[in-house]
């Protein structure tokens, strides 16, 4: 699909503020709204947009552990299969050199440690951790 210059206004008013009605980026980007909503919608066929989600501050709500873990895996399948049903496992990524890099969220340090002895029976074979200090940045990647 290609990206004019109107998808691509729309993308950048959908990243500041996935909420905003189609009436009001057709008033901040001066786009007619019958052109958004087409191109919104073109947006979605195309799977260009493929989810709305909202950022949360996980800390707000009791979970005061996160860690990136860059997996190897002994049996893709079943690690796959066991990290995408997780429920402490936020996002999951096929990556060089490791098979997989895991963002977890956790209460505690006691659920990642139990996630961690849970991954060496599904067949990670090789299991490196990386503790979230502070988040600087989140989801403003610039179009």
């Amino acid at each position: 699909m290609k990206i004019n210059k109107t998808r691509m206004a729309l993308l950048k008013e959908l990243r500041n503020d996935a909420r905003k009605s189609l009436s009001e980026m057709s008033r901040s980007t001066s786009v007619p709204i019958t052109t958004v909503f087409d191109n919104y919608n073109k947006l979605v066929d195309g799977k260009v947009i493929v989810k709305h989600s909202s950022v949360v501050d996980f800390r707000m709500l009791g979970f005061n552990y996160r860690s990136f873990l860059f997996l190897k895996a002994k049996d893709s399948d079943e690690l796959a299969d066991f990290l995408s049903s997780h429920v402490s496992v936020n996002s999951v990524f096929r990556i060089s050199d490791y098979d997989y890099l895991v963002d977890c969220i956790f209460p505690g340090v006691k659920e990642f440690y139990e996630l961690i002895d849970s991954l060496r029976d599904v067949g990670a074979s090789e299991i490196e951790a990386h503790d979230v200090i502070e988040q600087l940045k989140y989801e403003e990647f610039l179009l």
